[in-house]
């Protein structure tokens, strides 16, 4: 399956605050883009990411019990 970004960004395009990191987060994973990105990163930002309710759940439910 091919994704459609509605916004035409650089291939080694990367955040750099937190605001963009948000944005980008809740692009890929609204849309079923899991590749790249890293469970750090997702865990930081979790709280505050506007997700589809499942999605949220399954996540929160994942760091619950994830090993550490």
């Amino acid at each position: 399956m091919k994704y459609v970004w509605d916004y035409k960004i650089p291939k080694n395009w990367k955040p750099k605050n937190e605001r963009e990191w948000i944005w980008y987060l809740e692009r890929k994973i609204n849309y079923d883009d899991w590749k790249g990105i890293k469970r750090e990163i997702l865990r930081r930002y979790l709280k505050k990411l506007n997700l589809d309710p499942a999605k949220k759940i399954l996540l929160e439910t994942y760091f619950k019990y994830e090993k550490k």
